[in-house]
């Protein structure tokens, strides 16, 4: 009996540890890095910049610069593992643990939470003056043309990987991406509608 209650608590204290290391001690960036290895395989650090600017980074901003120091850090707290090339460039191949697998895991099932939103359009939107009708006019604009050129991007990337089996959760993350898009246009064309009324 004793036994069983000490394995219980080393159980439970080996279960903290995980959470602990999957919620506490790693952002975004670091599930990103995560995330990626374990979908494509092993990778370096140019690789994981290049899988981000073509997947998350659509709709996850954040500093690519973190694809070059994270994979260090996950690899001091035991959750990827570190290979050098013996020569040439010796590139850092990096690859998911078990460990790290757990961590991804565990992230994966806990609440995603309230979503961040940061638009700089909309906050220069909110303090334009009324009678200003020339800025607002040029934002909405700027603004369209944006959000247009986000959604060609995007049918670009669906007409890629539309057939791809494999590429499922990506396509119902860029499915998310056009409903975005599209509803910033509509809204971006009231915006200039009104603007040009007013002006």
């Amino acid at each position: 009996m004793k036994v069983q209650i000490e394995q219980s608590i080393l159980d439970d204290l080996a279960k903290a540890y995980t959470s602990g290391v999957s919620g506490a001690t790693l952002g975004p960036s670091a599930f990103i890095v995560l995330g990626l290895l374990e979908q494509r395989g092993a990778g370096t650090s140019y690789d994981l910049k290049r899988w981000a600017d073509e997947s998350v980074g659509y709709f996850w901003t954040f500093p690519r610069s973190q694809l070059y120091a994270e994979p260090q850090r996950l690899v001091s707290l035991g959750l990827l593992t570190e290979q050098q090339e013996p020569s040439g460039r010796r590139r850092r191949l990096f690859q998911v643990t078990g460990a790290g697998r757990a961590a991804l895991q565990n992230w994966l099932q806990a609440p995603a939470g309230v979503p961040e939103l940061r638009d700089l359009g909309l906050l220069k939107l909110f303090f334009i003056a009324g009678d200003d009708h020339q800025t607002l006019q040029e934002l909405a604009a700027e603004q369209l043309h944006l959000h247009q050129a986000r959604l060609a991007e995007y049918q670009r990337v669906q007409a890629t990987y539309q057939d791809d089996p494999e590429a499922e959760a990506a396509l119902q993350t860029l499915h998310m991406g056009f409903l975005y898009e599209r509803a910033n246009i509509a809204f971006w064309q009231e915006v200039q509608r009104a603007a040009l009324m007013d002006g």
